[in-house]
């Protein structure tokens, strides 16, 4: 018999036996604390809570009331369909529009506004 042959019939009974010999059952058996599922639960309340508060929102502009209020009236007129909201953060007003759930949707809209107000950008809201 030449090398080659006895090494093939070799490796072939080696694969065929080391099958049997190495095989393993597969029952598993997780022992776990109590406190750990109840924790999870707490845990994903808590994420399913903070995700349906946070949003996106774009900042148009900030500043006076003068000035903030004749952004808001240009803004109404081009975009009606988007929500806008004035809110007043010491020492300056803000005028922030939409409430986007995904980001996606929240940087489409943000890419039109921007055509008419530059210094728009997105932010997170929590």
């Amino acid at each position: 018999m030449c090398y080659l042959q006895r090494n093939t019939w070799f490796f072939l009974l080696f694969c065929f036996f080391s099958g049997k010999i190495w095989a393993q059952e597969g029952n598993i058996n997780i022992k776990q604390n109590a406190i750990i599922d109840s924790l999870m639960v707490v845990k994903i309340d808590f994420d399913r809570e903070q995700y349906e508060r946070s949003y996106y929102t774009i900042q148009i502009f900030y500043g006076v009331y003068g000035k903030v209020q004749q952004k808001m009236d240009v803004f109404k007129e081009t975009f009606p369909d988007i929500e806008v909201d004035l809110s007043f953060e010491t020492p300056n007003y803000k005028l922030q529009a939409g409430r986007f759930k995904e980001k996606i949707t929240a940087y489409k809209a943000l890419d039109k506004i921007k055509k008419e107000f530059p210094s728009a950008f997105l932010l997170t809201k929590r």
